[in-house]
């Protein structure tokens, strides 16, 4: 039986996230059928870093140039954020965001 490209993508997605879990003890977050620029969102408190992960199963190319290319939406986010946590909750009826 053929496996589509869909379980072949998910599988290597599965394989990230358990790697990110188990090397980084990351919280990771995937979107599913993504199609922004990242598929895992991988957090790594004791780093102090975000990682923004787009989920490849073919073979990286050699130019490093080309992959950038390819990539430059991703690439694009690259730099310092605020992160803020927040709640998304009702307050008197009215959903709002909080600030925890």
């Amino acid at each position: 039986m053929k496996t589509s490209a869909y379980k072949k993508g998910y599988q290597v997605e599965h394989f990230c996230r358990e790697l990110l879990k188990k090397r980084y003890n990351a919280l990771v977050i995937r979107s599913a059928r993504s199609l922004g620029p990242a598929d895992i969102v991988a957090i790594m408190p004791d780093r102090r870093e975000i990682w923004l992960i787009q989920v490849k199963q073919a073979e990286a190319p050699n130019d490093l140039a080309k992959l950038r290319m390819i990539f430059k939406n991703l690439k694009a986010l690259e730099g310092e954020y605020t992160v803020k946590p927040k709640a998304f909750m009702k307050v008197r009826g009215r959903y709002e965001f909080i600030d925890i």
